[in-house]
C-alpha cells in the first residue's frame, strides 16, 4: 500500500529519479556502443581502399609495373581507390552532420510534381542510365505543394537511385518514380526490378553501415551509408521512409514530404 503523505511523495519522487537515471544510463550505453560500432566499420571501409593503394605504390616500387603501360594501369587504380575514400569521407561527414542535428533545413514552398519530371528528365541524361528505362507517373499535371529543402531532397533521389542501380540484374533494367498525392502529405515511391530484398532485411537497411550482402559492398562501391542518410534527411524535414520488396522482382523505396498551404515554386 502506498503511503499518501510527505514520506510516501517523497519515495514516489525517488523512484521517478531512479527511473529516469536508468533510463538514461541505458540510452548512455547505447551510445556508446553505436560509437563502438561506427569506428568499427568506418575503419573496416577505409582499409579497403587503403590496401589496394598500398599494393600498387608497392608494384611499383617493386618493379613489377616494368612498362608504360602498367604503370599507367597501377596509377588508375590508386586514382579510383583515391576517389572511394573521398566519396566515403564525404558521406560520413553529411552524416555525422545530420545525426547531430547541425546542418540546417532551408525548408521552403515546392511543387513536387514539376520537380520530380525534372529529376527525372535529368535522369534520362545520365549516363549511369543507359539502358536503364526510367519513368514517372502520378499528379496528372496538377501541382503538388510540400514543404521541403531542394537541395537536399536531390541527394535523397540520387541516393535512393545509386542504391537501385548497384544491383539491378535483369536484361531489360527499369525504374519508376511514382508521386501520390494525398491531403496532408506527399508520396514518393522510386521502384525497381532489380533481385530484390529478403524480408527479414528491410527493416535494416536504413541503417549506417548495414548491407543485405556485404560480399558485394567492394564491388559495388557503396559506403553502407547513402540509405542512413536518406532516412536523417527526409525525417529532418518531417516525413518518414520505408522499403517493401519481393525477392526476383524488385525493390520500392517509398517516403513522405508535408504538404504546404501555399503553390510551390516550379524546380
Amino acid at each position: 500500500m502506498k503511503r499518501k503523505d510527505e514520506i510516501g511523495e517523497l519515495g514516489a519522487a525517488f523512484e521517478e529519479m531512479r527511473h529516469r537515471l536508468s533510463q538514461s544510463i541505458r540510452l548512455q550505453l547505447q551510445y556508446e556502443e553505436n560509437r563502438k560500432e561506427l569506428i568499427s566499420n568506418i575503419s573496416h571501409d577505409l582499409k579497403t581502399p587503403i590496401t589496394g593503394i598500398k599494393a600498387c605504390i608497392e608494384g611499383i616500387r617493386d618493379g613489377i609495373a616494368d612498362t608504360d603501360a602498367k604503370r599507367e594501369k597501377y596509377m588508375r587504380m590508386i586514382a579510383k581507390k583515391t576517389e572511394e575514400m573521398d566519396r566515403l569521407i564525404d558521406e560520413l561527414l553529411l552524416f555525422s552532420k545530420l545525426d547531430l542535428k547541425r546542418l540546417p533545413f532551408h525548408l521552403e514552398p515546392l511543387d513536387l510534381a514539376a520537380y520530380l519530371r525534372d529529376c527525372v528528365e535529368e535522369l534520362r541524361l545520365d549516363p549511369r542510365m543507359e539502358g536503364i528505362t526510367i519513368t514517372f507517373t502520378g499528379a496528372h499535371d496538377r501541382p503538388v505543394p510540400v514543404m521541403a529543402d531542394r537541395e537536399k531532397l536531390r541527394r535523397v533521389i540520387m541516393n535512393i537511385m545509386d542504391n537501385s542501380l548497384k544491383y539491378m540484374d535483369k536484361d531489360q533494367k527499369e525504374i519508376r518514380v511514382e508521386l501520390f498525392d494525398d491531403e496532408s502529405e506527399a508520396t514518393v515511391r522510386i521502384q525497381d526490378n532489380g533481385p530484390g530484398i529478403e524480408s527479414a532485411a528491410l527493416p535494416q537497411i536504413f541503417d549506417r553501415f548495414y548491407r543485405a550482402d556485404p560480399s558485394r559492398s567492394t564491388a559495388t562501391g557503396g559506403s553502407g551509408l547513402g540509405l542512413a542518410i536518406v532516412k536523417q534527411i527526409v525525417e529532418g524535414q518531417g516525413g518518414r521512409v520505408w522499403a517493401e520488396s519481393r525477392m526476383g522482382e524488385g525493390t520500392s523505396i517509398s517516403f513522405t514530404l508535408p504538404k504546404s498551404k501555399h503553390g510551390g515554386e516550379q524546380s
